[in-house]
């Protein structure tokens, strides 16, 4: 039995992790009933990950009661009515922390994150701009600040608020991804590749870190180095489709069409095949010189889409490696037809289909 929090916390994590949920809890409730109010914050926040919100709730309330004037079980309850999607009761009790402590940078961070998942960018700036008038040290502050400043198109500001994260916390892989991102956003790559690298050396477990890596490299055509940051985001998560998919391109561009076959099939046996999976299969197939299974493939890809104009010109070219002149001459011709089209939409023309 886990005799401290922290060997509870990881006891819990590893029990969660491995779907071992209801003996995570029965631990948790051992616990409790051998510490008491001993522990109540942290069991709380042990609770909450397994979303155990109802035995959170407690813990939290209990502690509300014991210690009345402090904010912290309050803003607590914040979080947590908000996780269950109780906004009314959880701005209540995030505004009722500040009025309990609001020399506390930490309640209006809190009240500032919430208004933002919300999307109420006013009132997000106000509550995390008054966090920083607080402690214009509070790193996380900044780091939503700059979320918030993005998603006004505000990019140079934002790109300053995740500066000013980094350098009050630069142990924290986040502020280096968040960082990251935006240089990515602003296809400023050997900047982002700094940004994610340094990211995954502190977090190497960080799925979205080895993929965003990963898709840098791609977007560099730096292959290899992308393969193995693909490959290590699909060491730690099996199922991630976008890794797997880009993986698989990535061999496509190498001309391995083995191999990226491989792992497209795989992507594609995992769920529904989308337009983009079965025409780069199709491509590969081509690459192989089986003319016919891509013909198969591409025929799903332009009943799905008819405008594939990309997908109809390889129909032409298979066709021709068939020997079936006709069919091949017909693909063709869809294909100018809708690159055509495309152009007409570009420029506002109109395009005649004789």
């Amino acid at each position: 039995m886990p005799e401290d929090p922290d060997a509870l916390e990881q006891l819990s994590r590893t029990l969660r992790v491995s779907g071992c949920r209801d003996e995570a809890l029965h631990r948790v409730r051992d616990f409790l009933e051998r510490t008491g109010d001993a522990h109540l914050e942290r069991v709380g926040a042990i609770l909450m990950d397994l979303e155990a919100y109802e035995m959170a709730e407690h813990c939290y309330l209990r502690l509300a009661e014991l210690a009345p004037q402090s904010a912290q079980p309050v803003c607590r309850l914040g979080i947590l009515y908000a996780k269950k999607g109780d906004d009314a009761r959880a701005c209540a009790e995030l505004e009722r922390a500040i009025e309990l402590e609001p020399r506390n940078p930490e309640t209006w961070y809190r009240l500032g994150s919430f208004h933002l998942r919300k999307r109420e960018l006013d009132d997000a700036e106000r509550s995390l701009r008054q966090a920083l008038v607080v402690d214009e040290h509070h790193a996380r502050s900044h780091t939503n600040l700059g979320f918030l400043l993005d998603l006004r198109g505000d990019r140079s500001n934002a790109l300053r608020e995740f500066q000013k994260a980094l350098q009050l916390a630069p142990g924290d892989p986040e502020n280096h991804f968040n960082l990251g991102a935006l240089y990515a956003e602003s296809c400023s790559y050997e900047l982002a590749i700094e940004q994610f690298r340094a990211g995954v050396a502190l977090d190497p477990d960080s799925v979205e870190g080895h993929y965003n890596l990963g898709a840098v490299y791609f977007e560099q055509r730096r292959y290899d180095d992308s393969i193995a940051a693909f490959r290590a985001a699909l060491r730690l998560h099996a199922d991630h489709e976008e890794a797997r998919y880009y993986l698989g391109l990535c061999y496509l561009r190498k001309g391995q069409y083995d191999r990226a076959l491989h792992q497209l099939e795989r992507s594609a046996s995992e769920r529904t095949a989308s337009v983009r999976l079965l025409y780069a299969m199709a491509l590969c197939y081509n690459g192989l010189e089986l003319p016919r299974q891509a013909v198969r493939i591409l025929s799903q890809v332009v009943e799905l889409t008819p405008d594939h104009a990309k997908a109809h010109h390889l129909l032409g070219i298979c066709f021709d490696k068939l020997g079936e002149r006709d069919r091949a001459t017909e693909a063709y011709r869809n294909s100018d037809l809708f690159l055509s089209v495309a152009r007409a939409r570009r420029s506002g023309a109109a395009v005649s289909s004789a």
